[in-house]
């Protein structure tokens, strides 16, 4: 009777994953920056939010602190359109398989932390 074929170590199997992920997501990332519509072009809305009176108005209503919520907001929502999902998208792939490296180093090395 013949063996089941042997698994590799699961730290093999991380690494490999991490590469994968990283291939995928810089892949992606570059096709996302060289299909997406250029940012140059301000819309109305987002001029209007940069307006000094819209500031102080957000001042008014929510002191400092929701002003600066509502600044974060903005950034937070823009880093989900255009080449801005690009730059997003790989630095999630890479800290994605940076964690997956990580985790395959850790599994990699021997319990023991003696040194002899």
């Amino acid at each position: 009777m013949s063996e089941p074929p042997r698994q590799p170590p699961l730290h093999a199997v991380l690494r490999w994953w991490g590469g994968a992920v990283l291939a995928v997501g810089l892949t992606v990332a570059a096709l996302i920056y060289a299909l997406a519509p250029s940012d140059e072009g301000i819309d109305a809305a987002s001029e209007i939010a940069r307006g000094r009176m819209y500031q102080h108005n957000l001042e008014l209503m929510g002191g400092k602190a929701g002003a600066l919520m509502a600044e974060f907001n903005e950034w937070f929502t823009g880093l989900w359109h255009g080449r801005s999902l690009a730059y997003t998208v790989a630095f999630l792939a890479i800290v994605a398989a940076l964690g997956c490296f990580g985790a395959a180093r850790l599994m990699s090395e021997p319990h023991g932390n003696s040194r002899d």
